[in-house]
């Protein structure tokens, strides 16, 4: 199990029957400060090279607009299980997502689970047996509303044990990136303790929010050697991602992607 750099995306490699993968900002068609690789209709691109963008990363595995899923994200923890009736949602204008979600799962072959992120932790969840996987976004809020524990219950629940599961932690804010005030880390530190962050002055902590995950998904049930960390942050590598922290929200957004194929 590793996460591995290919071309102009990032794979995460867990089952060969489940494909999961992340965008870079590379080998897109937007312009700057979007360039290249945008996949966000929400940050003043040409919609036309955001669909074309969109199709690019999804061809990468044979799948074309209509195949995907996408959410409304609003940084809480509402999971969804997907089916193939729900495909094509939320893939270009005029197809409405599937509202105020941060996280999909499906067990169903066929359809991709698409969600977006500009820093924000991607979760895999990837059942080591083949039968199920999903995606989470995972920022601090999600995070502190334990989004991660919700999404290995609610595969529980379909009889797919923790210690069946394998996560990916996909590129996201490191902590030497990512300051926070006194109300994240109260949050923070309700679920996943102290140890997550390390202060910097009186009001400021920096925050390792890959950690706080993995922490959560250990107390979930998830065996640690499982859990497996793309060793990118999104703040460090401009030249590779896009960073709402570091440019500010005119900048563009990548895409987090999984699904399971017949074989």
């Amino acid at each position: 199990m590793k996460f591995r750099l290919e071309h102009s995306r990032v794979v995460f490699d867990a089952h060969p029957r489940i494909r999961a993968w992340f965008s870079t900002r590379r080998g897109g068609v937007s312009r700057p400060p979007l360039d290249t690789l945008n996949l966000s209709y929400g940050v003043h691109d040409d919609p036309e090279a955001v669909t074309e963008n969109r199709r690019r990363m999804l061809a990468f595995e044979g799948h074309g607009l209509n195949d995907v899923v996408m959410p409304h994200q609003v940084h809480h923890n509402h999971i969804e299980w997907v089916t193939r009736d729900w495909r094509g949602r939320g893939s270009v204008p005029g197809t409405p997502p599937i509202p105020e979600t941060d996280g999909f799962l499906t067990e169903e072959t066929g359809v991709v689970l698409g969600m977006g992120f500009a820093d924000c932790v991607p979760l895999f969840l990837i059942d080591l047996k083949g039968r199920a996987a999903g995606i989470l976004h995972a920022g601090w809020r999600g995070t502190a509303a334990e989004i991660q524990r919700l999404g290995v219950e609610h595969l529980a629940e379909r009889g797919i044990s923790p210690r069946d599961l394998a996560v990916g932690i996909g590129p996201s804010i490191g902590p030497c990136c990512y300051e926070v005030d006194r109300p994240v880390y109260d949050a923070i530190s309700r679920v996943a303790g102290d140890e997550t962050m390390t202060q910097t002055d009186e009001t400021h902590w920096q925050l390792d929010l890959k950690r706080a995950n993995r922490i959560l998904l250990e107390r979930a049930g998830v065996p640690p050697g499982q859990i497996i960390e793309a060793p990118y942050c999104t703040g460090c590598r401009p030249d590779l991602f896009f960073s709402y922290r570091i440019e500010g929200k005119h900048t563009g957004r990548m895409g987090g992607y999984v699904c399971l194929n017949e074989n």
